[in-house]
C-alpha cells in the first residue's frame, strides 16, 4: 500500500471519527443515553483504525513528500477538526460525568437526611406527622470514565 492510499484512508476514518464525535454530542445534550451505547462502540473501533493508520504513515518505506502537497494540506485541515471535535468531546462527556457525580451525591444525602414522613391531617385540617424517623438506606455508585 502505497503512501498516498494510507493518507486517503486516514482521511477516510478522520473524517467518520470526527462525524461520530459530533453525533455523540448532540446525543449527550439531547440526554439520549440509551442511543450512545452503540455510538461508542463505534468510535472506538474508530480510534484503533485511526491509530493503526497513523502508526503505517510512520512505517518506513516511500517517503511522505511523495504525497501530494494538496492531501497533505487535506490531512492537515482533517486533523485540526479532529483535534477540536475531540476537545469539544471531552469537555461535554466531563460534564455530563460532573452533572451525574452532582446528582448521585445530592442522592445520597436525601436519602441519608433524617425526615418525618406526613401522616393525615389533625381535625383542624393541618397536616400532622409522625415523629418516627425514616431510616437510611444504604447505596451503591459505580463511577465509569
Amino acid at each position: 500500500m502505497t503512501k498516498t492510499e494510507r493518507v486517503t484512508d486516514l482521511l477516510a476514518v478522520t473524517s467518520q471519527l470526527i462525524g461520530c464525535m459530533e453525533r455523540e454530542l448532540e446525543m449527550l445534550r439531547s440526554l439520549k443515553p440509551t442511543e450512545l451505547k452503540q455510538l461508542q462502540m463505534d468510535k472506538v473501533a474508530l480510534a484503533d483504525a485511526y491509530q493503526a493508520f497513523t502508526m503505517a504513515l510512520k512505517e518506513p518505506g516511500e517517503d511522505i513528500a511523495a504525497v501530494s502537497q494538496a492531501l497533505r494540506d487535506e490531512l492537515t485541515e482533517a486533523t485540526e477538526r479532529f483535534q477540536g471535535a475531540v476537545q469539544d468531546n471531552l469537555r461535554a462527556l466531563k460534564a455530563m460525568r460532573d452533572v451525574n457525580e452532582r446528582v448521585m451525591r445530592a442522592v445520597v444525602v436525601a436519602l441519608e437526611e433524617k425526615r418525618a414522613s406526613v401522616t393525615g391531617y389533625n381535625n383542624r385540617g393541618g397536616i400532622t406527622k409522625s415523629r418516627r424517623q425514616v431510616p437510611a438506606c444504604p447505596v451503591a455508585v459505580q463511577q465509569r470514565a
